[in-house]
């Protein structure tokens, strides 16, 4: 779900005069179907955008949103909620053993300047952090590209601080444009990952990644390493129509902060570019963080095969802790 989805849901609300409860998970554990950054709204007519989990928790969590909408109440609620029948008085209605923790926010009217500004900077390319804390405030920060997806700080009943950055999309630079690459692009998709072609083709064809990607750069392969700014929160895909432009790529983006790097490559190919970057100097602790070959290993056959092994590859680091 893209954010910016939701808060237009509420605009409108706002805008038609009705109230919106706003409920976020600013923290999960276990197994909890609820995970950190799910948010749902709540309008007064009794419209559903997003989910925290689902379920009876969150039938429960929507009805008593329904009730407030129907007072005047602005306070904010911080709920903690066990997925456990034992403990009656923080029972959530689930029985999966996990927890989570709910925030509720209520905006009405008064509140439009701010959700327009939240609707504005989710097109910004700069980044936010939106921020929520125990005296009813929420605002938007300007954050470092580089800041914690998510930060929460519990002290005490009234005094925990959540902040997150809004609009949030992992960016997958893909360099090279094949068969693969398309299929890739198609599966990334589907999983809210904003993805930048990069090749070196100026009149390679195109017109069916448009759909699928956020930006296309066509540049030399020697200078791709200008084009990839890479964060902690970005992903590394290297599928180039030769061992030797592998090389080239890869020498250039094997130190970046990614949090994945991925090369597809036979392993043969991969032994060999490996040789040639160990005697460039290139450390093998440097190397050994490169996914090569690339993907996880289910017997793939077709294009579409491998995008689905390499995009849960992806998701497998995206979805480990820390």
């Amino acid at each position: 779900m893209e954010e910016r989805t939701l808060w237009e849901f509420v605009n409108t609300k706002l805008k038609l005069g009705q109230r919106v409860a706003l409920l976020f998970v600013p923290e999960s554990i276990g197994s909890s179907p609820g995970r950190q950054g799910h948010q749902m709204a709540v309008s007064e007519d009794a419209t559903l955008f997003g989910t925290i989990g689902g379920g009876a928790m969150e039938y429960k969590q929507v009805e008593a949103c329904k009730k407030q909408l129907a007072t005047t109440t602005k306070a904010c609620i911080r709920q903690q909620l066990i997925h456990d029948k034992s403990n009656k008085s923080k029972w959530s209605g689930l029985s999966c053993s996990g927890e989570q923790t709910v925030l509720t926010f209520f905006l009405d009217a008064a509140e439009l300047d701010l959700v327009e500004t939240i609707l504005s900077a989710c097109l910004e390319e700069a980044t936010y952090h939106l921020v929520l804390k125990a005296d009813n405030s929420l605002f938007l920060e300007k954050m470092n590209a580089s800041a914690s997806k998510f930060d929460y700080q519990y002290t005490a009943e009234h005094t925990w601080t959540y902040r997150y950055i809004l609009n949030f999309q992992e960016r997958v630079y893909l360099i090279g444009a094949g068969h693969v690459g398309l299929a890739l692009c198609r599966q990334l998709t589907f999983l809210n990952f904003k993805v930048i072609l990069i090749d070196n083709r100026p009149e390679l064809p195109t017109v069916k990644y448009d759909e699928f990607i956020s930006k296309k750069i066509i540049t030399s392969y020697k200078k791709v390493a200008n084009f990839v700014p890479s964060t902690k929160h970005d992903y590394i895909v290297i599928m180039s129509f030769s061992s030797a432009l592998d090389t080239l790529i890869l020498s250039q983006l094997i130190n970046k902060e990614a949090r994945y790097i991925g090369m597809m490559a036979s392993q043969v190919k991969v032994d060999r570019i490996r040789a040639i970057l160990l005697g460039k100097g290139y450390s093998e602790s440097a190397f050994e963080r490169v996914h090569t070959p690339i993907g996880l290993p289910i017997k793939c056959k077709s294009p579409a095969e491998i995008a689905v092994s390499v995009a849960a590859q992806i998701i497998e680091v995206r979805n480990k802790e820390g």
